[in-house]
């Protein structure tokens, strides 16, 4: 397995050595946890792709630590500016035209690239002391639930790694919002996150349209395939009052039922096997809780996991009913 170490300055310089090297390890991210490379290293870039099985025409996201840093890489226009002085650094990924520094394997072959400053401050410390960026996609198998802990990243890829940062548990818990920004007068959401449409247009004074699920031919970023994010154990998106109805089934002990609250103690009597992901339905707290609990429910080896469907339509609600939607798709 891997070593979980703390950020401590000799780890860091552990950590920082083996980039130099062209290993790949672990970092945290304020979203997920991320399997890290040198980004301008063919080595190993194609050693994240190997890990986690994940195809070349699946992009990667370029981390960096700063504004200044992320111009070297893409070019920016106005209104890249002000979207990452309002959300960088923060769960913001910006699709814009890449510069020839940054090879095709992290971009598909494609002309833009996808980048984003992180908020976590553990990998921030760690971006700092580079002279490269990292190209860090989620530490996980392509396809699985995205890791949220230093311990499901061991879980999953411990045996492929030599190094795991540790930064703690995620402090959002799903991916950042990806935006394709490279014609300011025909922006999209590829991907929804943490920070909301209405967010992104009250910054940028611009309309921005919700890109639908792409073939693998159509992707411009990570993260838009129909399936994606998915337990091993079949997910199936139901309404409250039919999760309700199931927990009385003549078989309900096969299932896991996960609701969005805490459920009514009654429920308790009829079975033990019932989750929920935040106390009083707060989407923060469901978004912090959903890789966890369904990775732990996936562990348990029932026939299906039920989850309640997101109703709302907006802000996070949007992000949230996105990862539950591609995790059922299996």
């Amino acid at each position: 397995m891997a070593q979980i170490v703390k950020a401590t300055d000799y780890n860091l310089n552990l950590c920082k050595q083996a980039l130099v090297n062209s290993q790949v390890i672990a970092v945290p991210t304020e979203t997920v946890y991320g399997l890290a490379g040198n980004a301008l290293d063919e080595i190993a870039l194609h050693t994240i792709f190997n890990i986690k099985g994940r195809p070349l025409y699946n992009h990667l996201i370029l981390h960096t630590h700063s504004i200044k840093n992320a111009e070297k890489y893409a070019s920016f226009n106005p209104l890249a500016r002000r979207l990452a002085e309002q959300f960088w650094p923060g769960p913001l990924t910006m699709i814009l035209p890449k510069k020839d520094i940054v090879p095709n394997l992290v971009t598909a072959n494609l002309d833009s690239v996808a980048i984003r400053c992180p908020q976590n401050p553990t990998f921030l410390t760690l971006l700092e002391r580079l002279p490269f960026p990292l190209a860090a996609p989620s530490a996980n198998p392509f396809g699985y639930v995205s890791p949220t802990t230093p311990e499901h990243v061991n879980c999953s890829l411990g045996d492929k790694l030599e190094f795991i940062l540790d930064g703690d548990d995620c402090a959002i818990g799903i991916e950042s919002t990806i935006v394709d920004l490279r014609n300011p007068d025909n922006t999209k959401i590829l991907r929804p996150g943490p920070i909301s449409k209405k967010a992104l247009e009250e910054a940028g004074g611009t309309l921005f349209e919700q890109a639908k699920t792409a073939s693998k031919d159509e992707l411009r970023a990570p993260g838009m395939l129909k399936s994606h994010y998915s337990p091993n154990t079949p997910l199936e998106i139901t309404t409250l009052d039919q999760l309700k109805r199931l927990i009385t089934s003549k078989n309900q002990s096969a299932f896991a039922f996960i609701f969005q609250k805490r459920p009514d103690e009654s429920l308790y009597q009829k079975a033990s096997n019932i989750y929920w992901l935040s106390e009083n339905g707060e989407n923060m707290e469901i978004a912090h809780n959903l890789y966890q609990l369904l990775r732990a429910t996936d562990a348990l080896n029932y026939q299906r996991i039920y989850i309640e469907d997101i109703i709302e339509t907006e802000g996070m609600s949007v992000a949230l009913k996105d990862r539950l939607s591609k995790a059922a798709s299996q």
